[in-house]
């Protein structure tokens, strides 16, 4: 998941860097000689796009609110980013080493880490939060804000 964004990113920056343009603004280019159907196509993909990208983020400050969280936020935050969240996806058999605990401990303290999460996302995905999060990506591509529909 976050690597496709980090590709997505780089992708931009190399984009602006060469061009002077962001990659949605080229796309937008891409598109002006097109139908306007084909266009239309082609804006809600970037628009999911855009989605994909605020849900990434929205994953990823539920896990950095998880990892806050004052009783035991730097162990289950720990045991989800390392099994789930991480390029290779680490697995169980390598957590209980990593973190030296009995296997009855390690799923208890995933389980709690699962929820404690689910309950992070549900905060962090209420309608207002999700528009204030596509407002700011907005921002940072093209450097004011833009209204969303």
């Amino acid at each position: 998941m976050f690597r496709i964004e980090k590709n997505l990113v780089d992708i931009d920056y190399e984009m602006y860097a060469e061009e002077g343009k962001h990659l949605k603004e080229m796309l937008y280019d891409l598109v002006d000689f097109d139908a306007t159907a084909e266009k239309r196509r082609i804006q809600e993909k970037l628009l999911n796009n855009d989605m994909n990208l605020c849900l990434l983020e929205i994953m990823r400050d539920s896990l950095i609110a998880l990892r806050d969280y004052p009783k035991n936020g730097q162990l289950y935050y720990r045991l989800l980013k390392y099994r789930y969240f991480e390029a290779g996806n680490t697995n169980e058999d390598v957590m209980l080493m990593l973190d030296d605990m009995p296997s009855t401990t390690y799923y208890r303290n995933r389980k709690k880490a699962i929820r404690l999460y689910a309950t992070m996302l549900w905060a962090f995905t209420r309608p207002e939060k999700i528009q204030n999060k596509m407002e700011e990506i907005n921002w940072k591509k093209s450097g004011s804000k833009v209204a969303v529909n």
